[in-house]
């Protein structure tokens, strides 16, 4: 499992993150804030948090060894410190 947290800020950056979470329909991702949890392949819901001014945490349940998901969406995840 691969969890962090990303940063969806604007509506451009909600259709990009959905487009490339689509691409991988047979994956289960969420988006958690605070106790609310949404389907990460939802443009619906992926909206919804990008009005919250917070910042979700993306949890994907990734086969081992499968780097192409967290490549396309690295431009979205906050550094960790």
């Amino acid at each position: 499992m691969f969890t962090r947290t990303v940063n969806i800020s604007t509506l451009s950056d909600a259709k990009k993150f959905v487009n490339i979470t689509s691409k991988y329909d047979n994956v289960r991702m969420r988006l958690r804030i605070d106790n609310y949890e949404i389907n990460a392949h939802s443009i619906v819901g992926v909206l919804s948090v990008t009005d919250s001014g917070k910042h979700p945490v993306f949890t994907a349940d990734l086969p081992d060894n499968d780097e192409t998901l967290l490549n396309e969406i690295q431009p979205f995840l906050v550094s960790e410190k």
